[in-house]
């Protein structure tokens, strides 16, 4: 009869290391499909658009329209007229008319002068059948064509420290470069180069002082104006704009 052998533990030893390499295996083949079952797919950054900025950059820049300077109304004194009076056709205050044509007080209105009314005013007054009164000289040498600045008013003939011819212009820009005003007996102002708006008026002093926008200064030490004289507007080429007499005391 044949023998049996018995195993030794050798033998054990081996089957048992095989078996912990199996399961090992087998472990990490479940954690494998396990973990790729549970794994989420990774996000990418998408690039963004600017749409708003694209647009905006795309729509062109509105550049303001500037409006015209309307042209101020006037209205020429007649005979018998007081400031009061005026101020209440055009629903202002005579406060407004002083401020509005640099007036030192309500009686200081001549025949012929034009005043500035300003832009608050409702309107001007409806024609009449009295033609407006327009100061002249005794008869003028030469006539004067229709410009657009003319002299409105002299305010203190005869007094140094406040006497001031003032122009207004009745139309659009005029360069003033070479213009003058006389007394028709040799006293001679020339105006500087400047450009004489159409929004008001000027003022054009005997004394010294500092020219500005609305003030030029001739810089005599004696008043010109006096009672009595006749003052020629003339342009650079010597053609009489305007004239205006300073009445008599």
């Amino acid at each position: 009869m044949g023998s049996v052998r018995k195993a030794s533990w050798r033998q054990y030893l081996f089957y048992l290391g095989l078996n912990v390499v199996v399961s090992a295996i087998t472990v990490l083949v479940v954690l494998s499909i396990w973990d790729g079952r549970d794994r989420e797919p990774i996000a990418t950054s998408t690039p963004t658009v600017d749409v708003v900025g694209q647009v905006a950059s795309k729509v062109p820049t509105i550049t303001p329209t500037k409006i015209p300077s309307p042209t101020p109304n006037t209205y020429t004194v007649r005979s018998g007229d007081t400031l009061l009076e005026i101020a209440l056709t055009f629903d202002i205050s005579i406060e407004e008319l002083l401020a509005a044509n640099r007036l030192q007080s309500a009686d200081s209105l001549t025949v012929g002068q034009v005043l500035v009314i300003p832009a608050e005013a409702d309107g001007i007054p409806a024609a009449t059948d009295e033609p407006a009164q327009t100061p002249v000289p005794p008869e003028p040498s030469d006539e004067a064509s229709e410009g657009e600045v003319v002299i409105n008013a002299v305010d203190a003939p005869g007094n140094l420290e406040l006497e001031a011819v003032r122009l207004l212009n009745q139309g659009g820009e005029v360069s003033m470069a070479g213009w003058t005003l006389d007394d028709g007996d040799g006293q001679v102002f020339t105006f500087p180069a400047f450009t004489f708006y159409s929004t008001g008026a000027i003022d054009v002093h005997t004394r010294q002082g500092t020219n500005t926008t609305i003030d030029l200064y001739w810089g005599l030490d004696q008043p010109v104006w006096l009672p009595g004289t006749v003052i020629n507007l003339r342009d650079a080429d010597g053609d009489l704009q305007s004239t205006f007499s300073i009445p008599d005391n």
